[in-house]
């Protein structure tokens, strides 16, 4: 069998160590060693994950980046995955990434259920199902079919430990899309595959307000680290859709505005419709508006901080 190291940086997350831990080793394909890293918990996360045959090592980067490679500098395995201490992998989730890797293959990514017990947190996670949450990245949300992609989440992923230390391992200054910068640089020495069968159940357990902030962590990110691709389209979009209304008319802004609120609340009907849940007519719009409008902040942010 392959050595497989699982990795799982955490802070501050003391009741749900456990239930992650717990998965982890219950897994048809059982993981070489489980290396948890600890940004300085202040809780009794350190104290649960203890219970289980685990490593602890710590981290004072402050960064998810910084707790991935301190796990890659300390693993013995040939191979290294990663998830997070608010995930829970299914029993065949380690299986079902190993056995997707050829000669060609770089990493393995794997589809992500998410979960939420309260009306905004349904919400949230119907939106980022979605093309217009999401594009088309696979990190977040469930796709159906098994396919090659630019990048793989970083909560349900596993690379070659040698590729990882080939290419540099992470840029530990990164606070968000780090998993996305360093999935860039991978495909320059092979490729990414996206396999629905490996699932982990992830709990964000975020309101509105975690919501808005991570929009604009993940904007400020991929500004700082020149992740070009689908996802910057819409801020640079809406600066210059800005610049010629102001230049010329308004009426461009204006209607495209429209259109944008017709779409999202269309958006918003059909899910209110399939749920059966008229409240989600309102709340999936919502969630649209603030996700957009935080992430074109950060995105110009991160720009400008550069």
């Amino acid at each position: 069998m392959k050595k497989i190291s699982v990795i799982i940086p955490v802070k501050n997350e003391g009741k749900k160590i456990k239930n992650c831990l717990e998965a982890v080793f219950s897994q048809t394909y059982r993981p070489y060693e489980v290396i948890v890293v600890d940004g300085r918990s202040t809780d009794d996360t350190v104290k649960n994950a203890q219970t289980f045959p685990v490593k602890i090592f710590y981290e004072d980067y402050h960064t998810r980046a910084g707790a991935n490679q301190i796990g890659i500098n300390n693993a013995i395995g040939d191979y290294i995955a990663f998830t997070d201490a608010d995930c829970i992998p299914k029993k065949d989730w380690l299986e079902n990434l190993i056995s997707e890797f050829n000669e060609d293959v770089v990493g393995v990514g794997g589809g992500i259920i998410n979960l939420g017990n309260n009306f905004w947190e349904k919400s949230i996670n119907l939106a980022v199902s979605t093309f217009l949450g999401s594009a088309n990245s696979v990190q977040g949300r469930l796709f159906s079919d098994k396919c090659y992609v630019n990048s793989i989440s970083g909560c349900n992923s596993i690379y070659r430990k040698k590729d990882l230390i080939d290419i540099g391992g992470f840029d530990v200054r990164l606070g968000t899309a780090e998993d996305t910068e360093l999935n860039r640089r991978l495909l320059k020495v092979g490729k990414l595959l996206y396999t629905p069968n490996a699932i982990i159940l992830h709990n964000h357990n975020r309101g509105i307000k975690d919501f808005a902030k991570r929009m604009h962590q993940y904007g400020y990110g991929r500004a700082k680290s020149r992740l070009w691709d689908l996802q910057i389209i819409p801020p640079i979009m809406l600066v210059a859709i800005l610049a010629v209304s102001i230049l010329s008319t308004p009426w461009l802004f204006i209607g495209l505005f429209g259109l944008y609120v017709i779409v999202v609340g269309l958006t918003g009907l059909k899910y209110a419709l399939t749920e059966r849940n008229i409240k989600l007519f309102i709340s999936m719009p919502v969630v649209f508006v603030i996700e957009h409008a935080y992430y074109t902040l950060g995105f110009w942010r991160g720009i400008l901080s550069r």
